[in-house]
């Protein structure tokens, strides 16, 4: 289980290490100004639903829901379950984008109040041209959630490698003919690519393919009644960021990149690490879970948070104490000045004391739905989502784009402390013990981490003396424990 993690992780880190360079290339063509602001804003919008339909709700209801009718009726029936969805999804997919074409206007006046005229006209335009991407998100989505249930985690995670390097390359060769639509033009390419690259693999397991939409299929019925609160949590999270954006609007030119960029940075480790486990622990920790295998269960919960701590603590300490030397080795080329490096490090800095917490959300999310238990998940969310608004307008006065970014630290520790205590308090009241102590290791040889390379000029040489130290502490333990160093 864990090899496929790490698997994972390494496409997943190739995949956001294209997504900095990404960054870096926007950076260097267009700097951090209200044309980026304006794409940054039209993107989000078109990209809202990309959790709910893939890694999110429809995602991880299918897998127990198709497992189950596998077991009851059989592999060829079950792909009918398949069929239905996907072509549902298409359907749901297509109005969906319609809708963003003809509202756009009103959709980006709305989201984004406090952008001048000039911005919003220009944010409209680009959500017309990416609302198509949401077709082909969606339905690719859909299908890499297939191909993990069938233990097909590679394609999947590289999905994303095809969308960067479609906007790099749209970036460096049409930003200069096509200014800032290069971009946009550049997100629906990438995801054409993010789709096609899935087919292969999602055909040679189902051998075939039907358009027909099975509406008597009771599991069609029992999926949107799983996929109901999931939605609302995922959509609260999704919420979250729209706050945020909301918000950042009423700041001055280049806050919504600042944030938007700092965001990129702070989401890789989330994205590498977070995902990553708690993609390949949850369809185990679902069989244990219907076993009532207990034990098992607490083994692959503990071990994932313990992971975690061991990946993200270090993590932290990188991005908050070396905040502007990594925002200039990844974005500060071009006319991305130092000002902007100022104020995207300020902001990653708030970002990341946030980022154990909303690694280990994706974690224990996955064991609420292991017992099928998606209320807890949605109540916790809406909170969060409620102390960022909050914090939010109690903060940005004073902080401006650094109390958003806290704001969202601190909603994120708020969900992660629910879901820790109510699981523990309704389903398995498991011990932390063990994590408490890890923690502590972990944060020792951080400490130890940092002072050996403090005093490193050279950022890259920095970063490397900082692993180094950090990885040499735990060799030992590693070799002669292996995983159950964790």
């Amino acid at each position: 289980m864990f090899r496929s993690g790490l698997l994972v992780m390494i496409i997943t880190m190739i995949s956001r290490v294209l997504g900095l360079v990404r960054a870096g290339i926007i950076a260097y063509y267009f700097g951090a100004s209200a044309m980026t602001d304006a794409f940054f804003s039209a993107f989000k919008i078109s990209n809202f639903f990309r959790q709910l339909l893939g890694e999110g709700a429809l995602g991880s209801s299918f897998i127990p829901l198709y497992n189950e009718r596998v077991e009851i009726e059989g592999e060829e029936r079950s792909k009918e379950f398949i069929y239905s969805i996907l072509n549902l999804l298409f359907v749901f997919s297509t109005i969906i984008t319609i809708l963003m074409i003809i509202f756009s206007q009103g959709i980006i006046d709305g989201i984004v109040s406090g952008f001048p005229a000039e911005t919003k006209l220009l944010a409209s335009r680009l959500l017309k041209i990416m609302s198509v991407y949401f077709i082909f998100i969606s339905l690719s989505g859909m299908i890499c959630a297939i191909l993990n249930n069938f233990k097909q985690f590679a394609v999947p995670a590289s999905t994303s490698i095809f969308f960067n390097l479609a906007i790099i390359l749209a970036s460096m060769y049409f930003g200069k003919s096509y200014g800032i639509d290069a971009l946009a033009y550049g997100v629906v390419i990438g995801g054409v690519l993010q789709f096609l690259v899935v087919l292969p693999a999602f055909f040679k397991i189902v051998k075939g393919y039907s358009f027909k939409i099975d509406w008597k299929d009771p599991y069609l019925k029992r999926i949107f009644i799983m996929i109901c609160p999931m939605l609302i949590g995922i959509v609260a999270r999704q919420v979250n960021t729209i706050v945020d954006q909301m918000f950042a609007s009423y700041l001055a030119a280049g806050g919504v990149s600042a944030l938007e960029n700092a965001t990129r940075l702070y989401l890789l480790p989330v994205g590498v690490f977070g995902v990553s486990i708690s993609t390949v622990i949850f369809p185990g920790l679902s069989k244990a879970m219907s076993r009532n295998n207990y034990k098992e269960a607490t083994d692959n919960i503990v071990k994932g948070l313990n992971i975690l701590l061991f990946l993200i603590i270090p993590s932290t300490a990188v991005l908050t104490f070396y905040a502007p030397e990594v925002i200039r080795l990844t974005l500060s080329y071009g006319k991305f000045d130092e000002e902007a490096v100022r104020v995207t490090a300020q902001a990653l800095l708030y970002y990341s004391l946030g980022l154990y917490f909303y690694t280990a959300i994706y974690l224990m999310t996955r064991a609420f739905y292991s017992v099928k238990d998606s209320r807890h998940p949605v109540k916790f969310s809406i909170v969060s989502i409620v102390v960022n608004i909050v914090l939010n307008f109690l903060l940005i006065e004073k902080l401006e784009y650094r109390g958003i970014a806290l704001s969202t630290s601190v909603a994120a520790a708020v969900n992660f402390i629910l879901l820790l205590i109510v699981f523990r308090k309704k389903y398995i009241n498991f011990s932390l013990k063990k994590s408490y102590i890890f923690f502590a290791k972990t944060l020792i040889v951080t400490s130890f981490a940092l002072l050996a390379s403090f005093k490193v000029e050279n950022t890259i040489l920095k970063l490397i003396v900082f692993s180094a130290v950090y990885m040499l502490f735990w060799t030992r333990s590693l070799i002669k424990n292996k995983m159950e160093v964790f």
